[in-house]
């Protein structure tokens, strides 16, 4: 306890108010995003021969040095599975510097097919003719409808599918924007193995 409040000082709770509530905000962010990529590095390990550590101090005992050989990648669309793509790997040299080069080009192929494919026009069904009509509240926010408000139909514009009906200003918070819509890389043990990869090599680098 005395390194710690050495260290970080003393730190206090702020509790909210009694009967207060927190209410969700971010409604565009409620729209998965159409393509993710998953992503995996693969690595040599060298062994590493260090000088002999000071036992008085603290130290870390370098014994391997993992060297990134190669990747694997897949490009999927979540929505249409047409638009995913086969899975990508690379063994050799500079696997990092060729990986990020990869996700610049695969980056641009999924806006290309988002601004030629992604618009399709509304589909409406009997059903959803009827949905429209009797509804009341808006399916994004939640919030009632009121005289003022101008309602319109949402619709997803890769498969053309009713959604249902929504404020306007909610509904243009769900626009695909497809240069400024970001596409997640997600890896397998990004945060235990890879990541530790990527910045190894970008320490040497600097």
């Amino acid at each position: 306890m005395p390194d710690c409040f050495s260290l970080n000082g003393t730190q206090t709770i702020d509790l909210p108010e009694l009967g207060s509530k927190i209410y969700f905000k971010n409604h565009h962010r409620i729209q998965p995003v159409p393509f993710v990529i998953y992503a995996d590095f693969e690595a040599l390990t060298e062994k590493v021969y260090s000088c002999i550590p000071n036992n008085d101090k603290s130290y870390t005992n370098p014994y391997e040095k993992h060297t990134a050989c190669g990747y694997g990648y897949k490009v999927v669309c979540h929505v249409d599975h047409s638009y995913s793509r086969p899975v990508e790997i690379y063994r050799g040299e500079d696997a990092i510097e060729k990986f990020i080069e990869k996700m610049f080009e695969e980056v641009k192929k999924c806006q290309k097919v988002m601004k030629e494919h992604f618009n399709k026009p509304l589909i409406m069904t009997e059903k959803n003719k009827r949905d429209f009509q009797n509804s009341t509240s808006c399916y994004i926010c939640g919030e009632e409808y009121s005289e003022e408000d101008k309602v319109v139909r949402d619709h997803c514009h890769i498969t053309g599918k009713y959604r249902g009906s929504t404020h306007n200003y909610c509904n243009l918070q769900l626009r695909l924007e497809p240069e400024k819509l970001k596409i997640p890389v997600i890896f397998h043990n990004l945060n235990g193995y890879d990541s530790h990869l990527i910045m190894q090599k970008n320490w040497k680098n600097d």
